[in-house]
């Protein structure tokens, strides 16, 4: 029997994990500040878009967390609740464009501590 979460869990890896560091994933680890910065801003700040508009990934976790509270406590949910969080706080300076190479290395690893947790959550509940 599949456990309750999962179909929770495949969507916030999809919809989450998978677009938060979309960009992220093609670039080199040599990029230009200019080119890292546009890709942040395409993965944090519109990681989901559609028709009707986009979202945020703090957004999108606020709308996806519910469907996994019965988890908690779980280490992968607190490692990704610790990430977004940083990622939400660092929302102002990167629509700014004010983050310097630090803060923006700090910000993609934050990204991608999302997508990493989540499939590992998915993993653990798929069996």
């Amino acid at each position: 029997m599949a456990h309750p979460c999962l179909e929770a869990a495949r969507v916030a890896k999809h919809d989450l994990g998978k677009y938060v560091s979309f960009q992220l994933r093609w670039l080199p680890a040599d990029a230009p500040d200019s080119e890292l910065l546009d890709a942040l801003r395409a993965d944090v700040l519109q990681t989901r878009r559609g028709p009707s508009g986009s979202e945020s990934a703090p957004e999108l976790w606020a709308r996806l967390r519910p469907g996994l509270s019965p988890l908690d406590p779980d280490p992968d949910l607190a490692a990704v609740d610790a990430a977004v969080a940083a990622l939400a706080a660092a929302v102002p300076a990167l629509e700014a464009g004010a983050l310097d190479a630090a803060a923006m290395s700090a910000l993609a690893d934050d990204a991608r501590a999302v997508a990493r947790h989540l499939a590992a959550l998915f993993k653990r509940l798929r069996g």
